[in-house]
């Protein structure tokens, strides 16, 4: 069977590896002998169909395999069960993989769930409510389930190391944005799509009476640097040597203002912009052997 670059699923993956011992397991140990086994495991940065988002501008700019898991709209409350995270893990293991990479836990954060937060309160500000926020317990939540799933994979006995990344800092103008949904921007996808927004200021537009800077000021309070702080670093603490992050939250926007598609999406200039420090982490996780076979730019 002839191996491909990209994998939908793990029966693919089970074809194309074969069984430990079998001639097709040693022609995919050779292939990937000096190049990486990555699955991409995430929500929409790693999946959206619209256009090229982080997997795409991350992986093209790589020599070796993978295979892209999850979709739009994934949180981890439901990605991250425990049964989930043991088969992922076991499967990471059975052929041979070299990276995990995980974006999940944003939307555990917006719509609904943040809006239950805010409901009937007072207005406030950004500091204020993002105190609410850590008193709600959210952040708590998504941190547990990025435990659950490396617990899961340090279990395994999975020769693999997990990378997941941070958020942009957002910007006062994408706030309340939609995604553009036409057959001009997306082609024939465009009637196909559900959801474009906006997730955050619909839930606090009261809380910061009408006030967009300081909804921004509270994005980058939850999603970057709370995200950061209160999910990803301490997993990283807990996790040393088997889980490490790509931290975004010292990007300076372009100046152009061309890097956000929506409210929490870059557009596809933004990920190819973020690729290039995410593919440096999963550079310095792989085995040296292995390293030169991933790009930054």
């Amino acid at each position: 069977m002839r191996l491909r670059r990209l994998y939908d699923n793990w029966n693919q993956v089970r074809a194309a590896a074969g069984s430990a011992g079998s001639r097709q397991r040693r022609a995919w140990r050779d292939v990937l002998a000096p190049r990486p086994a990555i699955a991409y495991w995430g929500d929409s940065w790693f999946s959206t169909p619209l256009y090229p988002n982080l997997h795409w501008n991350s992986f093209v700019r790589i020599d070796g395999m993978a295979i892209r898991l999850g979709g739009p709209g994934r949180t981890a409350a439901r990605m991250l069960t425990a049964r989930a995270c043991r088969d992922t893990a076991t499967r990471l293991r059975m052929f041979e993989f070299d990276l995990l990479c995980v974006s999940v836990g944003g939307n555990d954060c917006l719509g609904p769930r943040l809006a239950r937060v805010f409901d009937g309160v007072a207005p406030m500000d950004a500091a204020a409510a993002f105190a609410r926020v850590l008193e709600d317990g959210m952040l708590d939540r998504v941190r547990e389930r990025y435990r659950v799933l490396l617990d899961a994979v340090a279990a395994s006995g999975a020769d693999v190391r997990v990378v997941g990344q941070g958020y942009a800092p957002p910007a006062v103008a994408a706030i309340g944005r939609r995604g553009a949904v036409d057959i001009k921007n997306l082609g024939l996808v465009a009637p196909l799509v559900r959801n474009v927004g906006p997730w955050l200021w619909p839930a606090v537009r009261a809380t910061f009476e009408d006030d967009r800077a300081e909804a921004a000021r509270f994005a980058r309070l939850l999603l970057v640097e709370g995200f950061r702080d209160r999910v990803l670093a301490p997993t990283r603490t807990r996790f040393g040597g088997l889980f490490s992050f790509a931290d975004f939250s010292g990007l300076a926007e372009p100046a152009d203002g061309a890097f956000w598609y929506d409210e929490i999406h870059p557009t596809a200039a933004g990920f190819a912009l973020l690729a290039t420090g995410f593919n440096a982490m999963l550079r310095a996780a792989l085995p040296a052997r292995k390293r030169d076979a991933v790009g930054l730019a």
